[in-house]
């Protein structure tokens, strides 16, 4: 199992704002304005992790978009988990469900069992059903 990188992941809604990037040259302050992030997490966590970056002659730093979106979906890809997986908050990493216990609230229903490792509570959604209208 590969280790997986959580420092530096964004939500879904700016993981969707990459796929708008330009092939032009951002600034890093440019770049986090349009995802939505601090300028400070490209240069405290994306350049150190090898970000595809150009540093002028007047040390300014440039990041291609484009580049930067390629170089982001491969140092973190999107989770999948297996059938009978959960991801473990408190362990970072995802643990076989071991006799989990289906419950239902409304019209969702899910397995509630334990991590092997640190004990924690983990759910995991099996199925939601539509509203009948």
């Amino acid at each position: 199992m590969e280790k997986i990188i959580l420092k530096g992941r964004l939500d879904g809604k700016q993981r969707h704002k990459l796929k708008r990037l330009f092939d032009m040259f951002y600034t890093p302050g440019e770049l986090a304005k349009e995802i939505g992030f601090n300028p400070n997490q490209i240069l405290r966590v994306y350049i150190p992790a090898g970000c595809p970056h150009e540093i002028d002659d007047k040390k300014q730093t440039w990041i291609n978009g484009k580049l930067f979106y390629g170089w982001y979906d491969t140092i973190y890809p999107r989770i999948s988990l297996g059938e009978n997986e959960a991801f473990c908050m408190t362990c970072k990493k995802s643990v076989c469900l071991n006799d989990p216990l289906k419950e239902a609230c409304g019209r969702t229903s899910y397995w509630i069992c334990y991590c092997p490792e640190c004990n924690r509570k983990l759910t995991r959604i099996i199925s939601k059903e539509k509203r009948q209208e």
